[in-house]
């Protein structure tokens, strides 16, 4: 945790102001400070984006994700696309569908499909209109998203110190 990161988070937010207590403040009770931390980390907490983290998943998780029938019949297409025979006549665009269709048929078969990494996130994106909608894309990239929480006890530490 960036704790002076954290720190000007908590300054620039005008809705934190009112909890902050500082050192240079007169001295308040340890229940009283943990209710002021918590208001802040409930406020900072309010407005994070999910962290998105590297996360190898295999077929089967995919398949949860989208649900029945919608997984499986999401996994056949893939497969059948990722089978399909290029010809003289695609065009560059339909190649490249094929060339990321295979990659992530293999990636898939290995568990090894890592939904947390940004090309792979822009390669689920390929198939929306095609494969899948947007709403199952964004399904299958959420399995590599976590909530990017700050606690009570990290807002202390960043108001009061020590911040190294």
């Amino acid at each position: 945790m960036d704790y002076s990161a954290l720190w000007a988070e908590i300054q620039a937010n005008p809705a934190c102001a009112e909890f902050i207590h500082d050192n240079e403040m007169p001295k308040i009770s340890g229940a009283e400070a943990l209710a002021k931390d918590q208001a802040i980390a409930d406020l900072i907490n309010a407005e994070s984006a999910p962290k998105i983290v590297s996360k190898e998943i295999g077929d089967g998780l995919v398949s949860l994700a989208l649900g029945v029938p919608s997984g499986p019949v999401f996994l056949l297409q893939l497969e059948m696309l990722a089978e399909t025979a290029i010809t003289q006549e695609m065009t560059t665009e339909q190649i490249a569908q094929l060339a990321v269709a295979r990659q992530a048929w293999r990636s898939l078969n290995k568990a090894a499909f890592d939904v947390g990494n940004p090309d792979v996130r822009t390669g689920l994106d390929m198939f929306v209109g095609s494969l899948l909608t947007q709403e199952q894309a964004e399904a299958v990239k959420a399995l590599a998203e976590v909530p990017n929480t700050v606690t009570a006890a990290d807002v202390s530490r960043a108001v009061r110190g020590p911040r190294e």
